[in-house]
């Protein structure tokens, strides 16, 4: 028997071996500071799409802010607004000798790394602490949420005492002692309630619900010694409050090394019924026991492999770029929803920006799932039909019509932007986007036809997407005001932030016309096709053909303000009137500096701007706009913006490609791919910018590969940076991957099928006829 366990327990560890260098990222020492021990635990987290655990140290040190988020709980209880919950913890170990504990904030620290294995979704930790006493030990832990199983958690746990023999005490739970930080230093909102904690030999249980949704989380683990098996021990449960605490004592020798196994199984009521959470938690655990381990590690790495087979990208000459992208493409597999759920602006890796769902799922997150994981993508816009009802309700709430998709989304789709915020100035101020910001709406409509377009999922557009095109157009008619034969869109927002309370913003009204003309087209295709399924819809919304028609005239005559001698689009009413300045200056780490006199209090007054916003227009819309007008605006906008948003970056490198500038690309690109791992704006701490995440794939696949879909064509215009010898990638295309490596002066592309076809290649404005299941080799010169 104890053989067979030692057999295992090896077995399991080969599992766990790191993979190859290029895999890894490390995080070598520590640097007692709040904002360090919070960086790590924001680029360490792990997760698996259902939920995410921060990559925080075992025995929390003071000024840590570790966490575990699960999809789409969010409650509000004491908070202003709805928010992300931060939910009971299962990871936490502490291991104390002679009355101290050892934990980095109050030991030497003779050797301490923590290494993320993006391949395997596997944090490892080493340390080697010595505490007041002279006492040295080291302390190893891998830990890991399951691909296969997203309810599923493991934990090895090694401690190996190096020069005492003495008892030692290693405590670990469930700790349901968790609140939310709130607006103000050290204030603490609690979300949680206590249903029930049990405790047995070989098992633990906690159970807590949220406050005001009263959603119930379940947690059920397995903390045992595994080896050696013959060590004496003394086991003694502990309940602390909302807290559960397993303390084993054992009589530790020096150099010998002692392994702990922590299994654990998450729920929640959204699964299991509140009546059968117990005892299907503790089911599921029991389970898990007796498969082991071993089988569930192996399972889980064998989900990685298939996640990284089709979503890993190749940069062949830049190891740098590479890891860099690597560790963008790994947090988007981890933060994949397995069920209906939004992504927030932070992923789950923290409740920076209250977890909330804004317009980067549509614009910059959701294209990754679409070309990779297209299950995940329906997901992800299936939960933007589940919150229709409150997208109706924030437009009767703002006196409109149709449905008005919320700046920020949390739980029903109802608007939960705050009120009040402090922003860069370090002023308590209002926030308009709730109110102002409304191009949100057609955003996730973006999303909506481009999921349509890439996939061909024709029951979702019949079950789902015309009704939200249908309603949100309705929004937008109610919205405009006429004046004269023009239509106007007064008082918004668009994604350049600086500017508050504009009339006609470019991006937005550009939009807008697109997606009145798309609902109508729809409608008018639906006429043609499928006539009873349009009456049905058309009886359920109360839609028209009148209503349709006001649609066309409104998509025909809606303001946008364009000077054919400049070709520059004006980025709304009267821009061009503010005063003027761009910007000359760069500090050390390459951001912009304002220019003499400018600060974020008069900002608005001026022509600088917070972010791409006509550059967004035409990449959104390419084929839209000639390579002059590209080129006109790209250069005019580019010099007066202040990248105060990660979103900004991957913008410009990906218009810098498409209109010719392309000498700043790479270095837009580096500062997206490494916006988190360098800390770029110094508020890592509060979580992932997943907007720059999925910006920095859309940078190499639509910029460097020059990858798109124009109707029934691939289209591509690579451009590689010099020191880049090849890319490649894959893609899906409906249900065909698409293969494509790109070198300097060709591309080999093969288009996989179960059938035989011949599509359409556009490489450079060169046509190609292309058939499935060959590779071709297609030379090219770039123009």
């Amino acid at each position: 028997m104890v053989d067979r366990a030692l057999q295992e327990r090896s077995m399991t560890e080969a599992l766990l071996e790191l993979s190859s260098e290029e895999w890894l990222l490390r995080r070598k020492g520590f640097r007692n500071s709040e904002k360090s021990i919070q960086v790590n635990e924001t680029l360490l987290t792990i997760g698996n799409g259902y939920l995410n655990i921060r990559g925080s140290l075992e025995e929390l040190p003071p000024g840590h802010s570790g966490g575990m988020y699960l999809s789409g709980i969010y409650d509000k209880s004491e908070a202003a607004v709805e928010e992300l919950v931060k939910c009971p913890m299962w990871t936490d170990v502490s291991i104390w000798s002679e009355g101290h504990k050892f934990c980095l904030s109050t030991c030497t620290a003779l050797w301490h790394e923590q290494i993320l294995d993006m391949k395997k979704g596997v944090l490892h930790r080493t340390t080697t602490f010595k505490n007041p006493h002279g006492q040295i030990i080291t302390i190893e832990t891998a830990r890991l949420v399951s691909m296969h199983d997203v309810h599923l958690g493991y934990m090895l746990v090694k401690v190996t005492p190096r020069n005492f023999s003495a008892p030692l005490r290693i405590f670990t739970g469930l700790n349901g002692d968790v609140c939310n930080r709130g607006f103000f230093p050290r204030e603490m909102l609690k979300h949680l309630q206590l249903v029930r904690i049990e405790r047995g030999r070989v098992f633990m249980y906690l159970e807590m619900k949220t406050r005001e949704r009263g959603i119930h989380i379940s947690e059920a683990a397995s903390w045992k010694l595994v080896s050696p098996s013959f060590q004496s021990q003394t086991w003694e449960p502990r309940i602390y409050g909302e807290k559960f605490t397993s303390e084993i004592t054992l009589d530790v020798h020096k150099g010998e090394t002692y392994f702990f196994e922590k299994l654990a199984v998450v729920s929640t009521s959204r699964e299991i019924h509140v009546e059968e959470m117990f005892k299907r938690s503790i089911c599921s655990l029991k389970s898990y026991v007796r498969r082991g381990a071993k089988a569930e590690i192996s399972a889980h790495i064998d989900a990685w492999n298939e996640k990284w087979k089709q979503a890993d990208i190749v940069i062949n000459g830049d190891a740098e770029a590479q890891h860099a992208l690597r560790y963008n493409i790994y947090q988007l597999l981890i933060n994949g929803p397995s069920r209906p759920e939004g992504i927030g602006a932070k992923f789950l890796s923290s409740e920076g920006y209250l977890g909330h769902v804004f317009w980067d799922t549509e614009i910059f997150i959701l294209p990754f799932y679409i070309y990779n994981f297209p299950d995940i993508a329906r997901n992800m816009l299936l939960y933007r039909y589940n919150t229709l009802e409150g997208a109706k309700k924030n437009a009767r709430k703002m006196g409109y019509k149709g449905a008005k998709y919320a700046w920020e989304s949390a739980t029903t789709g109802e608007d939960v932007t705050p009120r009040f915020a402090s922003k860069l100035e370090r002023t308590i101020r209002l926030i308009y986007t709730g109110t102002e910001e409304d191009h949100i709406v057609s955003d996730v409509i973006y999303g909506v036809e481009k999921y349509f377009r890439v996939t061909g999922d024709v029951s979702f557009l019949k079950d789902y997407g015309l009704e939200m095109v249908f309603l949100t157009a309705r929004f937008w008619a109610s919205r405009v005001v006429k004046k004269g034969e023009r239509y106007e869109i007064l008082c918004v927002i668009g994604p350049d932030e600086f500017h508050e309370h504009v009339d006609n913003n470019a991006y937005t009204n550009f939009i807008v016309k697109w997606h009145l003309r798309l609902a109508a087209m729809l409608f008018k295709y639906m006429v043609k096709n499928n006539v009873d399924f349009l009456q049905e819809l058309s009886e359920k919304i109360s839609l028209g053909n009148q209503e349709v028609d006001d649609w066309v005239d409104i998509s025909r005559n809606l303001k946008l303000s364009y000077d054919p001698e400049t070709k520059l689009f004006e980025q709304f009413d009267g821009y061009f009137s503010l005063k003027d300045y761009v910007i000359e200056r760069f500090d050390r780490k390459g951001h912009p500096v304002l220019p003499r006199g400018v600060h974020y209090r008069n900002i608005q007054s001026t022509r600088l701007i917070k972010q791409a916003d006509v550059l967004s227009m035409m990449l959104l819309f390419p084929h839209a706009f000639s390579d002059d007008e590209k080129l006109a605006n790209f250069d005019y906008y580019e010099q007066r913006t202040v990248h105060k948003s990660s979103l900004s970056h991957c913008i410009h490198a990906m218009m810098g490609l498409a209109s010719g500038r392309r000498s700043r690309a790479y270095n837009y690109f580096m500062k997206t791919a490494l916006f988190d791992l360098e800390n770029l704006h110094g508020n890592s701490a509060l979580g992932i910018h997943a907007a720059a995440v999925g910006g920095a794939w859309q940078t190499v696949i639509y910029g460097f590969g020059g990858f798109s879909i124009k109707s029934d064509r691939l289209v591509l215009k690579p451009w590689l940076p010099k020191k880049w010898e090849s890319l490649s990638f894959c893609v899906r295309w409906g249900a065909r991957p698409v293969e494509i490596t790109v070198y300097h002066d060709r591309v080999s592309v093969l288009i996989r099928s179960e059938e035989e076809l011949t599509l359409p290649l556009s490489l450079y404005r060169k046509t190609h006829k292309i058939t499935t299941n060959k590779t071709y080799e297609l030379p090219y010169c770039i123009v």
